[in-house]
């Protein structure tokens, strides 16, 4: 699986879940999902093939999942650059070093 939310290079793909959206990636064993997550900072998780894709997907609906899912339910689509990029700029992370007062 390879994270990039810095790379504009074309191609790649993504996984969408029917009622989740799109997959951002997973923290403390959980995946998050776009929109479902309310955390579109974080961009979209881009796969380099259909395989490491297909990868995800099959450890997403194993029982080694904490919540695992029904194979059924995702599906494997190129990965969309511009909503990718539009999430980021439209929610930007904040600075580490920003501190609130």
């Amino acid at each position: 699986m390879s994270l990039e939310p810095s790379s504009h290079l074309p191609g790649g793909f993504q996984i969408r879940h029917r009622s989740l959206g799109l997959y951002q990636g997973s923290a403390i064993e959980l995946a998050f999902w776009h929109p479902s997550s309310g955390m579109p900072e974080y961009g979209l998780c881009r796969f380099s093939t259909k395989e490491k894709a297909q990868s995800m997907i099959d450890f997403l609906a194993s029982p080694a999942c904490a919540e695992p899912l029904v194979r059924e339910d995702l599906q494997i689509e190129p990965f969309n650059l511009a909503e990718h990029e539009r999430l980021i700029a439209e929610h930007p992370l904040p600075s580490a070093w920003e501190q609130p007062l």
